[in-house]
């Protein structure tokens, strides 16, 4: 399938608070599909899509991250969420990606890829110039996608403890 095809194909459109539960679904599928060498099982297994739904019900209530579907056929096949840059150290000029996932039924098919383009031109459209995001240092599959789209390292790391683990994050830049 070229990528011609596939932007005809899908139709993007913000989230609305009756989406929250594809939302969530998603979410919680893509992190049992992705991440499963990088969390345990355990935890993996314990994600709840209830409380996934909850969190994007209110996230999508108050307009900030802005979530934007990919859709086919009134499918979803994925979600992206985005808005101003929340670290410490960006400018007002800096959006930050703060989550990406594909329905894992989906994967390798330009959804992904597409929502990014959606958003990086939403934001530059907006007067942002740079757009960040993080990653986990494990999630080789991921950093090569952000890097096959221009995303860079940057430099900057976090720890965060998630799921009983410490993990790294890594984040990524690219001028928009």
């Amino acid at each position: 399938m070229t990528a011609d095809y596939l932007r005809t194909a899908l139709t993007f459109r913000l989230a609305l608070a009756d989406d929250a539960a594809e939302i969530a679904r998603i979410h919680v599928e893509a992190w049992q599909a992705a991440y499963r060498s990088i969390f345990p099982s355990a935890y993996l297994d314990s994600l709840s899509i209830p409380k996934r739904q909850a969190l994007w019900t209110q996230l999508i209530a108050r307009g900030m991250p802005r979530v934007v579907l990919a859709q086919r056929d009134e499918v979803t096949l994925g979600w992206i969420a985005w808005g101003a840059s929340r670290d410490h150290d960006s400018k007002t000029t800096d959006a930050e990606i703060e989550a990406i996932y594909i329905d894992p039924l989906h994967w390798r098919q330009g959804a992904g890829r597409m929502l990014m383009d959606e958003a990086i031109n939403a934001a530059a459209s907006e007067g942002y110039r740079e757009m960040t995001l993080w990653a986990l240092e494990e999630n080789a599959r991921g950093l090569r996608f952000y890097k096959a789209l221009g995303f860079a390292l940057d430099g900057v790391f976090r720890t965060e403890r998630v799921g009983g683990c410490e993990v790294c994050e890594t984040r990524l830049r690219v001028a928009i």
